[in-house]
C-alpha cells in the first residue's frame, strides 16, 4: 500500500528522476538509506515503472504525432493483433477502448511520408485490421506521464 511519505516521494520523483537520493530525503525527512529502501519498494511493487528519460521527440526528429483507431476484424485474432502491434517501436501506446473503434494508438514518426509507409507496410498488415481513421495533431500542448499525486 502507498502511505504518504510514497506519495510525496512519487511526486518527486516524477519531477526529477535523476534527483539525487540524498534530496530525496531530506524532502521527505528520512534517511537517505531508509529513502532508497522505498524507492526500491516502489520499483520491486510495480508502483514504479521505471525511471527513465523523457526525449523531445521533435529535437530528435520525430515531428508528427498520431493517433489512429483501430477497428478489428473479431474474427481473426485479437491477441495477436495486441501482441503484434505493441512490439512496434514507433507505437508508443496502445489503448483499448469503447465506442464504435476497437483500439486507439498514440504513434510517433518522423514525416507523414514516414507516417504513410507505416500505416501502409505495417499497421493495416497486422492481425485482425479492418479500418483504420488517422487524427494527426498539429500541436501538442500538454503531454506528461506524471499523476497528480
Amino acid at each position: 500500500m502507498v502511505d504518504e511519505t510514497d506519495r510525496r516521494l512519487l511526486a518527486l520523483l516524477q519531477k526529477d528522476g535523476r534527483r539525487a537520493s540524498a534530496d530525496l530525503a531530506r524532502e521527505i525527512g528520512l534517511s537517505v538509506s531508509a529513502t532508497n529502501d522505498r524507492v526500491r519498494k516502489l520499483l520491486d511493487s510495480g508502483a514504479v515503472k521505471s525511471i527513465e528519460a523523457i526525449v523531445e521527440p521533435a529535437t530528435v526528429g520525430f515531428g508528427v504525432t498520431a493517433f489512429i483507431y483501430v477497428d478489428l476484424d473479431y474474427a481473426s485474432s485479437e491477441d495477436a493483433f495486441v501482441s503484434e502491434v505493441t512490439a512496434i517501436d514507433q507505437v508508443l501506446e496502445v489503448h483499448h477502448v469503447t465506442g464504435t473503434h476497437s483500439y486507439l494508438l498514440k504513434v510517433r514518426e518522423r514525416t507523414n511520408q514516414d507516417l504513410n509507409m507505416f500505416m501502409a507496410t505495417r499497421l493495416k498488415r497486422l492481425p485482425a485490421v479492418k479500418r483504420t481513421e488517422t487524427l494527426i495533431s498539429l500541436e501538442t500542448l500538454k503531454e506528461t506521464l506524471s499523476l497528480p499525486l
